[in-house]
């Protein structure tokens, strides 16, 4: 008998699979590393407070994200996703305060016009921080219920993954992983912001 197992009696009758049961019972018992762990792997991405992922993009950002940390052992970090016209406002607020060119940042070029002009035209007529907040979250709205989105994440086909922490080759890798998924890349790095834009429509 393995020293300091402990027995288990198995009732008179029991049928095998009863016995066998008992008998593994007994061996983990005497063999078992009570300060053993179970490590599961980390998770392949990883979202930031408040962020809302796509149901259609999922499977290819999963592919993605594991691909990824297949080749460099690192998590992806999902800092947007799906945007609803008041945080799209907002965001599009942000960046004309700083003096960002939106018109050269979006893909949308008309739209983001019309964003601008609003902004502009709200500025012009004085208007508190909250009313021009509201101001370009009504054009937006309005864009949207015509089917004009001046995001992809209006329309639930975007998500914006960190890349301040990815060295160089990561960054390389990253995005020959993603275009091997058909999933297109904008180089967003270079802005306060730093990040990779991922439209996945």
């Amino acid at each position: 008998m393995l020293a300091g197992a402990r027995v288990r009696r198995v009732p008179e009758g029991g049928t095998l699979a009863a016995v066998l049961r008992a008998v593994l019972l007994v061996c983990h018992a005497a063999f078992a590393d009570p300060q053993a762990q179970v490590l599961e792997p980390p998770a392949a991405f990883t979202l930031q407070a408040g962020v809302e992922i796509p149901a259609p993009v999922r499977p290819r950002l999963q592919a993605l994200a594991a691909a990824y940390r297949q080749a460099t052992g690192k998590s992806l970090v999902i800092t947007d996703g799906t945007r609803r016209p008041a945080t799209q406002a907002a965001l599009m607020l942000r960046n004309l305060e700083r003096g960002d060119d939106i018109v050269r940042l979006y893909a949308n070029k008309p739209a983001a016009v019309q964003v601008q002009a609003a902004w502009a035209a709200a500025k012009s007529a004085g208007l508190d921080p909250a009313a021009v907040l509201a101001r370009i979250t009504e054009v937006i709205a309005d864009q949207v219920a015509a089917g004009d989105h001046v995001s992809k994440h209006l329309r639930e086909g975007a998500v914006d993954v960190r890349s301040v922490d990815m060295s160089g080759v990561e960054r390389r890798v990253f995005k020959r992983l993603a275009r091997a998924l058909d999933i297109a890349v904008i180089d967003e790095s270079r802005t306060a912001t730093p990040h990779f834009h991922l439209n996945f429509v």
